[in-house]
């Protein structure tokens, strides 16, 4: 059994060069030969010393070079300026071109633009919406060999089928090609690697701060079934249909309720795993600055994942929370996560927001905050309770639980009802998925 190779974890906050390769120690002692080679018109040179003078901060000179990468063809550099294109606010987005450019890499063998077009085909933004054609594109990926399109797959073919052992060959393959989401599920799981390869994987994770991964004591009594193939895999597409969820209701006006086991252990699991790289001290609105700001009132740590951070997995994620607030996915703004180590806070609040001059709240073009949903992402943790102190209310759910509060009535008055504190955590660290939804369309999919 070969060896498993551990690349270092993802900085996703290093700009949209992100999907260069790493640059070897020769490549950066030999820039002059690297320089000579782009600008005598090789394109993968032009991309490289783009990715060097990046990482210089020259970045005027870096985006020349990439466009220069982009009109030979490059995949990587059509890619590149695509997600600068999708970087932008919801309402300047320039989703038209982006996606020509995505195509053109995809003609070109670029995996990465295949898995951005699958989020943006399943999304239907830009494309014509379509769960079997996002699937497609995506196996198109894992053909290829890139190992977050295999990993994805993966879990996503367990995530619809309900069989942990759906995708375990791709599962194991992604995590031997450097992907370290998928080292990290592969080494809980008995049997997917090695004993020796499994220790070290853990080890290698736990020195880089993944320690968070919960262990699922029943993953050890199902038996894995033989590897599926993409193909396979990919016939798992079908459309999304309403599910009714079982909703214990705990207060009517304004309406809270809990929707539990929303998501699976394994799927709280990849949330908090998507976003551990992307976590930063949280911020608040403050509407006097017109910007999100950090508070002394809140203390956590929080994440948002972004349209370049979507996967189809996390896409499949989103459209779920939708229903279970009962509303539709486009008014939803980006998903959230937080962090709470012992000590954090957030102390008493509201989720509406103030109007301010700029529209930075987005209060105008979208509405107010509508509803709020929360997914516990664990439970191994002491104190951390939501409470709502007007309401004599306070809630602690078991990993995967949903909790839906209203914000706002029908006429989009606020509820100040809805006052509400995320409680100090005790022991241990407590991981939580927030979701806004607003009382108009935010994005502009579906």
């Amino acid at each position: 059994m070969a060896s498993i190779k551990v690349w270092p974890l993802p900085d996703t906050r290093a700009g949209f060069y992100r999907a260069w390769p790493m640059l070897s120690k020769r490549e950066m002692e030999n820039l002059k030969e690297i320089e000579a080679l782009a600008r005598g018109g090789d394109a993968a040179s032009q991309y490289r010393l783009a990715a060097m003078l990046e990482r210089s901060g020259d970045r005027e000179s870096a985006r020349e070079w990439t466009r220069k990468a982009a009109d030979a063809g490059h995949p990587g550099a059509l890619y590149t300026l695509a997600c600068e294109l999708l970087s932008a606010r919801p309402e300047e987005m320039r989703v038209g071109e982006a996606v020509g450019l995505l195509s053109r890499a995809r003609e070109k063998g670029g995996a990465a633009a295949m898995r951005q077009l699958a989020v943006l085909t399943a999304l239907g933004l830009g494309l014509k919406q379509d769960w079997a054609g996002a699937v497609a594109l995506l196996g198109e990926a894992a053909e290829k060999g890139h190992p977050a399109a295999m990993r994805e797959l993966a879990l996503l073919a367990e995530s619809v089928s309900g069989k942990r052992s759906a995708g375990s060959g791709l599962l194991v393959e992604a995590a031997r090609k450097g992907d370290w989401i998928a080292l990290a599920y592969a080494a809980r799981r008995p049997g997917l690697l090695s004993e020796r390869d499994a220790a070290a994987a853990r080890e290698t994770l736990r020195l880089r701060g993944i320690t968070f991964i919960a262990l699922d004591p029943q993953a050890e009594d199902q038996p894995l079934s033989p590897a599926m193939s993409v193909s396979d895999l990919a016939a798992i597409a079908k459309t999304f249909s309403e599910q009714d969820w079982t909703k214990s209701p705990l207060h009517d006006r304004p309406a809270l309720y809990k929707v539990p086991a929303l998501l699976t252990l394994d799927e709280c699991d990849y949330v908090i795993c998507a976003s551990a790289p992307l976590m930063t001290p949280s911020l608040v609105v403050d509407p006097e600055k017109g910007a999100a700001d950090h508070a002394q009132y809140r203390t956590s740590e929080g994440a948002l994942i972004s349209l370049l951070d979507f996967d189809l997995m996390l896409v499949s994620l989103y459209r779920r929370l939708a229903m279970a607030a009962g509303v539709n996915w486009g008014n939803c703004e980006l998903i959230g996560v937080l962090r709470y180590r012992p000590g954090q806070e957030y102390k008493p609040h509201h989720d509406y927001l103030p109007e301010d001059a700029n529209d930075y709240s987005e209060v105008r073009r979208a509405g107010q905050r509508q509803k709020t949903l929360l997914v516990s992402l664990n439970h191994a943790y002491a104190g951390g309770a939501t409470v709502f102190p007007k309401l004599g209310i306070e809630h602690k759910g078991e990993t995967g639980d949903a909790f839906v509060f209203e914000n706002t009535d029908g006429a989009g008055a606020p509820y100040p009802e809805t006052l509400h504190a995320g409680a100090p955590v005790a022991k241990g660290e407590k991981w939580l998925l927030s979701l806004w939804c607003r009382e108009r369309r935010f994005w502009f999919w579906d």
